[in-house]
């Protein structure tokens, strides 16, 4: 063989073995990203998963107290109802004054007496 025919084969395995390790470098460079990305996408999907969680429990809770509000609005409108049948009488327009049922006004306490009620006058009393 030629000395020129030699070189230009040295020179085409050089060439060969820069290109296998360029290759080589270059799945590896892939298969790093690959191992990245896959990391990455499963941190995401488990984010997701935590946010889609604790969304769906805010939206069950946002259900709860819409439900309570509806609820507590329907209980002062008839507070409020209640409230105007006692300020006025419903007939004439007049207050009525003062309620006498203790139990139509918690907020007051009533005193502990040792007299009995009327109604128990059949029992006798020394």
């Amino acid at each position: 063989m030629d000395e020129k025919k030699m070189k230009r084969m040295l020179s085409n395995r050089e060439s060969a073995r820069r290109s296998r390790m360029k290759k080589e470098k270059h799945m590896k460079d892939l298969n790093e990203q690959i191992f990245y990305f896959t990391k990455k996408r499963d941190e995401m999907v488990m984010k997701i998963e935590g946010l889609a969680k604790a969304h769906s429990a805010l939206e069950m809770e946002n259900i709860v107290l819409r439900t309570q509000k509806q609820e507590l609005a329907k209980r002062l409108d008839y507070a409020k109802t209640v409230y105007g049948w006692y300020e006025c009488d419903g007939v004439s327009g007049s207050p009525i004054g003062v309620v006498q049922e203790p139990w139509l006004r918690p907020f007051e306490q009533q005193q502990p007496s040792n007299s009995m009620p009327r109604f128990m006058g059949f029992i006798s009393s020394k």
